[in-house]
C-alpha cells in the first residue's frame, strides 16, 4: 500500500511540472461469435427515401447450435450493381447478429501524454525585450486584432504580475520580429 501512493504522489508531481498534457482514450469491441452457416437468405431491393435504391436482407444464421434471425439493410443511389449493395447489406445484418448473440469482450486503453517543451511554457517576466512565441502571451480579450507598427505585425498582450501585496494586471505590445516569434516592445 505504501508503494501505492509513492507512486501516485511521483506521478503528480511529473504531471504537474509539464505544460501541456493530453488524456487519449481508445475503446475496442471484439467478439468471439462465429456464425457457422446461412440459411433462407431473402434480399429485396425497394425504392430508397432519397431517391436512390435500398436493398433488405433477412436470413437465419447458425450460430453453435442454435439458430438466429439477422436483419440488415443497406442504401445507395443506384448506380453500383445490385449484388454489391446486397452483400454489404448481409455484412451489416451479421455484425447485428453477432452484436446481438455473442459476448463481446471490451477492452478500454488510456495513456496520458504529457509534453514539456520550453516554447509553450508561460513566460513568468515580459519586460521590453523578452522574446518567445505567440501562444506565449496571454492575448488581449479587448484587442484581438493584429495591427501593423513600423513594418511589424503586432499585438496587444496581458501580463499579471504580483507589485508590493497585490496582482496588478499590464497591458503591452508584442511584434513579430522573426519566422514565429515575438517581441515584447511596451508595456504600460
Amino acid at each position: 500500500m505504501l508503494k501505492l501512493s509513492i507512486l501516485t504522489v511521483g506521478l503528480a508531481a511529473t504531471i504537474a511540472q509539464a505544460d501541456q498534457c493530453v488524456l487519449q482514450e481508445k475503446t475496442v469491441s471484439r467478439s468471439a461469435v462465429v456464425i457457422a452457416e446461412r440459411g433462407d437468405v431473402r434480399a429485396e431491393v425497394v425504392p430508397g427515401f432519397s431517391g436512390g435504391r435500398k436493398c433488405m436482407v433477412n436470413f437465419r444464421a447458425r450460430i453453435g447450435a442454435e439458430w438466429h434471425t439477422a436483419f440488415g439493410e443497406h442504401e445507395w443511389s443506384g448506380d453500383r450493381p445490385r449484388e454489391e449493395a446486397c452483400g454489404a447489406a448481409i455484412k451489416r445484418a451479421e455484425d447485428s447478429v453477432r452484436e446481438r448473440v455473442g459476448r463481446s469482450q471490451v477492452i478500454s486503453e488510456k495513456a496520458l501524454i504529457c509534453n514539456d517543451n520550453p516554447d509553450l511554457k508561460t513566460l513568468r517576466q515580459t519586460n521590453p525585450g523578452t522574446i518567445g512565441e505567440l501562444a506565449q502571451f496571454r492575448p488581449h480579450p479587448d484587442r484581438p486584432r493584429e495591427f501593423w507598427h513600423n513594418g511589424a505585425p503586432c499585438r496587444f498582450f496581458l501580463d499579471s504580475a504580483y507589485v508590493r501585496n497585490d496582482i496588478r494586471t499590464f497591458e503591452g505590445v508584442i511584434c513579430k520580429v522573426h519566422n514565429s516569434k515575438w517581441v515584447v516592445v511596451d508595456k504600460f
